[in-house]
């Protein structure tokens, strides 16, 4: 069987963004995708700790079936 390969996202940013991105990656030895994913992921978890009675966020089981937190 083939390994588990977690979902994949494409998103769009400005330039200088994804520039200065590339250099944070450079400086602490990440990929960039490794470095996007520990910033959403420690923003992600700083949304729970605000909000520890309630989720702010799309239930999963909502996910893919045109579900919003908006």
């Amino acid at each position: 069987m083939g390994k588990y390969r977690r979902p994949r996202i494409n998103f769009v940013l400005d330039e200088d963004i994804r520039d200065d991105l590339t250099v944070w990656a450079k400086e602490e030895g990440r990929t960039m995708s490794n470095l996007v994913e520990r910033i959403v992921t420690a923003a992600v978890q700083g949304k729970r700790d605000s909000h520890p009675n309630q989720n702010p966020l799309i239930h999963k089981e909502q996910a893919g079936k045109g579900g919003s937190s908006e």
